[in-house]
């Protein structure tokens, strides 16, 4: 059996190489606190202003909200559930994570945009003699 302590001591055969997990420092999750409570005070600014004035487009506020959040949505992912400094298998799962929200939010937009249509609904009995 691998000795040693910490992820995966005792469970790897002889020889194995064993991946190890790096934990970070704690100024990485005060570095990350404060650049959220930055990215906090942005979506809030961005809340009062309409950037659809400023350029001629009514779309912006949107679109930098949403790429606002999805920075947020990294920088948790990655420094506070540890997936920087995790194994290859704890990315596979991250990212398969995010492929099936990518998937759910497609059948979404499919589900939403899909014209009316009456030709599924029940049209009653007809008379058959």
């Amino acid at each position: 059996m691998a000795s040693g302590h910490g992820h995966g001591a005792g469970f790897a055969p002889e020889g194995a190489p064993i991946e190890r997990i790096t934990h970070p420092k704690l100024s990485l999750y005060f570095g990350t606190y404060f650049a959220l409570l930055g990215l906090l005070v942005v979506t809030v600014i961005l809340y009062f202003i309409d950037l659809s004035k400023m350029w001629n487009w009514v779309g912006w506020n949107i679109v930098i909200a949403l790429i606002v959040a999805t920075v947020k949505a990294v920088l948790v992912v990655l420094n506070f559930m540890n997936v920087k400094g995790g194994t290859r298998l704890i990315w596979l799962w991250a990212a398969l994570g995010f492929i099936w929200v990518f998937l759910m939010g497609i059948i979404f937009l499919d589900y939403q945009f899909r014209p009316d249509s009456t030709a599924w609904q029940w049209q009653g009995l007809t008379d058959r003699k």
